[in-house]
């Protein structure tokens, strides 16, 4: 059962891991970034960029881009390895504090549960510190649990490392000191009979927790950790803006995050942390499906089983360690912005995890463990996986999920990658400074010719040519740059959306330049325009591609309008009216003080065809061009006859290409 469980975890870990969530984020690209500096030999503890990050994760990182190169699949493996083997972890540690039933429970939740799930996914640090806890608190038990011997002072001393270690992981590892702090204050208060406690499940130690033995462990599990931390801790001393500055910027005791409120503003953090796991969850998309609280409908009853079980059980030591696990370490989202944070609050989850289980085992009991308790554990089990494939699909598939993971700067170092060895790469510098995922994907550096508004590429462009514009500012360089004879592809790029911005935008347009295309032309439009290569086919998706070739016959000034009309027996059928190269936010790829003699414009279309399309064949593909006042320019023929106001141009079936 614990293999199947390990392998569900696994199964939804990997499935897709390069692709969902779609895009790659900023602080992914970063690791990547730094990784590469450490496969390069700068071996830092500490890495100050993006606001200072622990290394471990960047180490592991290093590992994996050395096995699986710069891609998006090596920044994300380490988190889907680490999720994976906590599913080990959280077993053993709820076995250790409970029984094996309540071990493989927790075990088969933290593999199917979808914030997990997500941390396995996303290549963020924050995803190592449950295992390290996990395996922490599986292991001090251990200790505390052994009789005197070697090997107990050897566990003691292994748990110390281990602590250290957690410390190289992620920032909210720094709240479990206060978290250790009150476990042995519980254990002061029972020693010195204060808190009258039953203790069955977990039994009394053998000595007190205050005996001169007992302080002697205590002294080599802090041995351990100083050994580990002190690299950590020197450096502290020596730069401590670099390690303190994030809290700085998102501290709730800053009067930009309380609005002047700061108890009112803890109350209502308290509240929103508390309210995180069947209420709502987090509302940033990077990190959960907006909102979605941190246990589905299926597990609210067995959470509130668990967590009730152990506020009535309060006297029992495991029950309550996992109380105060889960409220202290709320503390470093309560005490940040944007409570509930499910990477300030990834700390609870080990302990989180285990309350369902404890009430998935209380049903269990109450039904002696027969068939109908099986059936139903089982079948809780199941509709909570479903559940989580289902939610996390939609929300990997979620347009603004692409957005946020910045979909549109990995599309960019694709189409970098994509160009041909002899292809001159140009891009704007913007992308370059501005969207470090292209830096990280983009694996050959030296071949891109990075231009600002004030140093465009100069004329004329290398043939063939790929530029990445920012359309926003002036862009009349890039006719500016040309060749006096040369085919032009201006493509839009994809949409992007940024955190602050209310709607998204497309984030570049791409122009493919090459040597002009010899051949007479098909058809003139007045006398601006002329078509010079027309094709139609119609795709097995129920698209119609219609690809064009617009050469300028004169200077174009005015705005001119290219439509595409699908006609049939009842009229239009889909149309496509669009200036020559298309618009982006509104101004022209292309803009008609552009066009000179010697130019040729190529350009893409698709068109919806109607659901009778293949069956039927009275339908016929018109294209035209029309002036700003929509009056259509007459067609000639290149010996001068004329043809109308449109061109039929003959639609081919995808299986007919060649």
């Amino acid at each position: 059962m614990l293999l199947a469980v390990l392998a569900t975890a696994v199964f939804l870990r990997f499935w897709q891991l390069g692709e969902w969530p779609p895009g790659l984020y900023r602080d992914e690209a970063y690791n990547g970034l730094d990784a590469l500096r450490v496969l390069a030999g700068e071996h830092a503890l500490f890495f100050p960029a993006n606001n200072g990050r622990e290394p471990t994760y960047i180490y592991l990182t290093a590992g994996a881009i050395a096995l699986l190169g710069r891609s998006v699949l090596a920044l994300r493996l380490a988190a889907a390895v680490v999720g994976s083997l906590t599913t080990l972890a959280v077993y053993l540690l709820a076995r250790e504090w409970f029984d094996w039933r309540v071990g493989l429970l927790a075990a088969a939740l933290w593999a199917i549960t979808l914030w997990p799930v997500h941390l396995g996914r996303v290549g963020l640090r924050a995803g190592l510190l449950p295992l390290l806890l996990a395996l922490l608190f599986w292991l001090g038990t251990r200790a505390y649990r052994t009789a005197v011997s070697r090997k107990r002072r050897w566990l003691w001393l292994a748990t110390g490392l281990l602590y250290g270690a957690a410390f190289y992981t992620y920032l909210a590892v720094r709240f479990t000191p206060v978290l250790l702090l009150t476990i042995a204050l519980y254990d002061w208060g029972l020693a010195t009979g204060h808190w009258r406690l039953a203790i069955s499940n977990w039994p009394t130690p053998s000595r007190s927790p205050l005996s001169a033995s007992r302080f002697s462990d205590y002294a080599l599990f802090a041995l351990g950790t100083a050994v580990v931390l002190l690299p950590l801790a020197w450096m502290a001393t020596q730069q401590p803006g670099i390690l303190l500055g994030r809290t700085g910027q998102v501290g709730v005791w800053d009067t930009a995050v309380n609005g002047g409120d700061l108890w009112g503003t803890l109350l209502r953090q308290s509240g929103a942390a508390l309210g995180m796991f069947l209420w709502q969850g987090d509302t940033i998309l990077r990190h959960n499906p907006a909102g979605r609280p941190v246990f589905d409908w299926l597990m609210a009853l067995p959470f509130l089983l668990g967590l009730g079980w152990c506020l009535y059980h309060w006297r029992r030591r495991a029950a309550a360690v996992l109380l105060l696990w889960v409220g202290i370490m709320l503390g470093p989202t309560i005490l940040a912005a944007d409570a509930p944070h499910f990477l300030r609050a990834v700390g609870v989850l080990p302990a989180a995890i285990i309350l369902p289980a404890l009430g998935l085992a209380q049903l269990g009991s109450w039904l002696r463990w027969r068939w109908p308790a099986l059936a139903l554990i089982g079948g809780i089990l199941l509709g909570s996986t479903a559940v989580t494939a289902r939610d996390y699909v939609a929300y990997s598939r979620n347009p603004d999920t692409a957005y946020l993971f910045e979909q549109g700067a990995r599309l960019l170092a694709q189409q970098i990658n994509q160009a041909g060895a002899t292809t001159a790469v140009f891009v704007d510098e913007r992308y370059w400074s501005g969207w470090p995922s292209v830096r990280f994907l983009v694996t050959d550096e030296a071949r891109l010719n990075r231009f600002t508004p004030e140093t465009p590429p100069t004329a004329p462009l290398p043939l063939p040519a790929r530029l990445f514009v920012w359309p926003y500012g002036d862009t009349a360089f890039v006719v500016t740059a040309l060749p006096p004879a040369a085919h032009i592809w201006p493509q839009t790029g994809p949409l992007a959306r940024g955190d602050l911005e209310p709607e998204p935008y497309p984030l570049y347009v791409r122009y493919d330049v090459d040597t002009a295309v010899s051949g007479d032309p098909i058809v003139i439009f007045g006398d601006a325009l002329a078509l010079v290569q027309a094709q139609a086919v119609w795709q097995a998706d129920g698209m119609v591609h219609v690809a064009l070739l617009w050469h300028a016959e004169t200077v174009v000034v005015p705005p001119l309008i290219a439509f595409v009309h699908l006609t049939g027996v009842a009229g239009l059928a889909a149309q496509e009216d669009a200036p020559p190269g298309g618009l982006t936010a509104g101004n022209f790829n292309w803009p008609p003080g552009w066009w000179r003699p010697g130019l040729q414009l190529y350009e893409e279309r698709l068109l919806n065809a109607p659901a009778d399309f293949a069956a039927a064949s009275p339908y016929e593909l018109h294209v035209g061009v029309y002036d700003a006042a929509q009056n259509r320019l007459p067609v000639t023929l290149p010996d001068g006859r004329a043809a109308g106001e449109m061109w039929r141009i003959p639609i081919e079936r995808e299986q007919e290409r060649p």
